[in-house]
C-alpha cells in the first residue's frame, strides 16, 4: 500500500513538472538608497494609471515577482517623489541598477517588448533635451523682450515634436503587432479628430485588438461618435452649487452652450471673461450657458464662481477628471465648449472668444 501511496505521489509530482509554468513580470538588480523607503510599482491599464505593488528592498536589492495579465506601461519610483522610471514591461525578466534619488536615468534591461519601447525612448529623450533648452531660450527671450526670436524658438520646438512623433511612427510602422505600438498609437491620435484616430488605429495589426490602449482609443472613437455635431446631445442630471438637480433637457427651446471649465484651469479663467459678455450680450434671446466644473474642491469652484462673475447655472459631481458629464461628452482636455441648437442637437465643438460670439451672433440676431 505505501509503494501504491508513494507511486501516485510520484506521478502527480512528475506530471506537475510536465506542465508548462506561468511567466512573471520579474525585477532584480539593485536601487541604492532605496532601503526603508516606500517604492511604489505603478501601471497604465484600463482603469488608467494605478499603483499595483510596494516593493520591498533590503540593503538596495531588488526582487520583485507578479504576473501581469498584458503588457503594459510601467512606472516606478518613490512614492510621492517627482523622479519616476518608466519602461514597457510584459512577462519577463527585468534587470534594474542606479539610485532612487536617480531613478530616472537608471539601467534597464528586459524583454522583447521593452527593446521595442527603448528604440521610442531613446529617441525621445535626445529631442526633449533640445525641447528642455528650447524652454529656457524662450525665457530667457522674453525677458529680453525679443519676440521675433520666441516665435523662431516655437517654430524649432513644433519642428522638434514633429520629428519625434515622425520617428515614434516609423517604430509602430515597422512593429505593428506590438502591445508599444498600440501604446503609441494611443498617445498620439488620442486627442485629435476622430478620422485621424481610426488612421491611428489601422496601423496597428488585429491581434492588438484587445489591448488596453487599442481599446481605450476605440472606446474613444465610439463616445466622440455618439457626440459628434449633427448628433443630439445626450441629456444628463447633475446638482448645482446648492445641491439640487439640474438637467441638461429642462433647457429645451434654446441655443446652449455646455462649458466644461475648472477653477484650477488657467486658460479657462482667461476665457471667462469672452463668456461673461457672450452671455450677457444674448441672454434675453433665447441663450443660456450650463457650466460644468471639472473641480474637486467646492470652496474653489464657488469663489471662482463668484470671483469671474458667471451669473449663469453650473454643476459639478465634484470627481474632477472623473466628472461623469465629461466621461460621457469625451472631454479630454478644457476649456471645452458645446453649442446646441434649440432642439438639443449638437451644432459647434470648442468655440472660442471671437468665434463663439460669431456663431452665437449669427444663431440669434
Amino acid at each position: 500500500m505505501k509503494n501504491l501511496l508513494f507511486l501516485a505521489t510520484a506521478a502527480m509530482l512528475f506530471l506537475a513538472a510536465c506542465q508548462p509554468q506561468k511567466a512573471s513580470f520579474t525585477i532584480s538588480g539593485t536601487l541604492e538608497g532605496a532601503t526603508d523607503k516606500v517604492v511604489v510599482i505603478s501601471v497604465y491599464d484600463k482603469s488608467g494609471v494605478n499603483v499595483k505593488d510596494t516593493l520591498n528592498i533590503v540593503d538596495g536589492v531588488l526582487d520583485y515577482a507578479t504576473e501581469l495579465s498584458e503588457p503594459v506601461f510601467v512606472i516606478l519610483g518613490e512614492a510621492g517623489g517627482r523622479k519616476t522610471l518608466n519602461f514597457f514591461a510584459d512577462n519577463a525578466d527585468y534587470t534594474i541598477n542606479g539610485s532612487l534619488d536617480a531613478i530616472n536615468e537608471a539601467s534597464i534591461t528586459g524583454g522583447a517588448v521593452f527593446e521595442t519601447y527603448k528604440s521610442i525612448s531613446d529617441a525621445s529623450k535626445v529631442i526633449n533635451a533640445k525641447n528642455e533648452e528650447l524652454k529656457k531660450a524662450y525665457g530667457e527671450a522674453g525677458q529680453a523682450g525679443d519676440t521675433a526670436k520666441q516665435k523662431a524658438i516655437i517654430e524649432e520646438y513644433d519642428a522638434n515634436n514633429a520629428e519625434m512623433e515622425a520617428v515614434q511612427l516609423e517604430v509602430v510602422k515597422a512593429n505593428p503587432k506590438s502591445p508599444v505600438s498600440a501604446f503609441v498609437v494611443s498617445n498620439i491620435y488620442g486627442h485629435r479628430s476622430i478620422e485621424e484616430m481610426k488612421e491611428g488605429l489601422a496601423l496597428l495589426d488585429a491581434s492588438l485588438s484587445e489591448s488596453t490602449y487599442y481599446q481605450k482609443l476605440s472606446e474613444k472613437i465610439t463616445k466622440l461618435e455618439a457626440v459628434a455635431v449633427g448628433e443630439m446631445a445626450p441629456d444628463f442630471t447633475m446638482n448645482d452649487t446648492e445641491g439640487n438637480p439640474v438637467s441638461l433637457s429642462s433647457f429645451k427651446g434654446k441655443y446652449m452652450l455646455l462649458d466644461f471649465w475648472a477653477s484650477w484651469c488657467g486658460p479657462c479663467r482667461r476665457e471667462n471673461p469672452n463668456v461673461v459678455k457672450l452671455y450677457d450680450e444674448f441672454k434675453d434671446k433665447g441663450f443660456d450657458i450650463l457650466g460644468i466644473s471639472l473641480d474637486q474642491k467646492k470652496d474653489a469652484w464657488l469663489k471662482a464662481i463668484e470671483d469671474d462673475q458667471l451669473t449663469w447655472n453650473h454643476v459639478s459631481d465634484l470627481k474632477g477628471w472623473q466628472n461623469e458629464v465629461a466621461k460621457m461628452y469625451a472631454v479630454s482636455g478644457i476649456p471645452h465648449t458645446i453649442l446646441l441648437d434649440k432642439e438639443g442637437r449638437i451644432i459647434a465643438k470648442n468655440l472660442r472668444g471671437d468665434d463663439l460670439h460669431a456663431k452665437v451672433a449669427e444663431l440669434l440676431n
